[in-house]
């Protein structure tokens, strides 16, 4: 992960406005019983703060179908979020007044935390491989139970927990 820009959303707290919050929760609510994905966006000039979230297409169910062998997992217990577009959105970010702060994808009854699966997904050999923080969401029974945001251990393939204030 390398560029000229101070990147401080990968350091929290981070506060989030609460209509992009409502936004992600309607995604989660929407895509249930699958997990949703997206990414967040906010303003350069003030790098804690979260105001924008884009829907991205949960893409494990086209995967699957097309080799389930490979891919034999569906949308109820991964997301997977188009490379190419997530690599296009981060490089316009690099440049952009609002660049992508944060990828979030919900989790189907289960808790908000942050996988192993992610982890391995988002880290490799101590290196966060996308410039951004990340928000796990709770869907249980249909319900949204609450959401946690989570930042990379640099030099490490863990990730920890960081406060996440709503702000109206």
């Amino acid at each position: 992960m390398s560029g000229d820009v101070e990147l401080g959303w990968l350091r929290a707290p981070l506060s989030i406005h609460r209509d992009a919050l409502e936004a992600i929760h309607a995604h989660a609510l929407r895509e249930y019983p699958g997990e949703c994905c997206g990414f967040v966006y906010g303003p350069r000039e003030d790098p804690a703060f979260l105001s924008r979230a884009v829907r991205e297409v949960n893409e494990a169910d086209k995967y699957h179908a097309r080799d389930p062998e490979t891919f034999p997992r569906t949308s109820k217990e991964y997301f997977k979020i188009n490379g190419l577009r997530a690599s296009r959105a981060f490089e316009a970010s690099a440049t952009s007044d609002e660049p992508l702060k944060v990828v979030y994808h919900s989790h189907c009854e289960a808790g908000d935390y942050f996988s192993a699966e992610d982890a391995a997904t988002f880290a490799s050999g101590g290196e966060l491989l996308w410039p951004c923080a990340f928000i796990v969401v709770s869907v249980i029974g249909g319900e949204v139970k609450g959401q946690r945001l989570w930042t990379h251990v640099p030099l490490t393939e863990a990730f920890a927990e960081q406060p996440l204030s709503i702000i109206e």
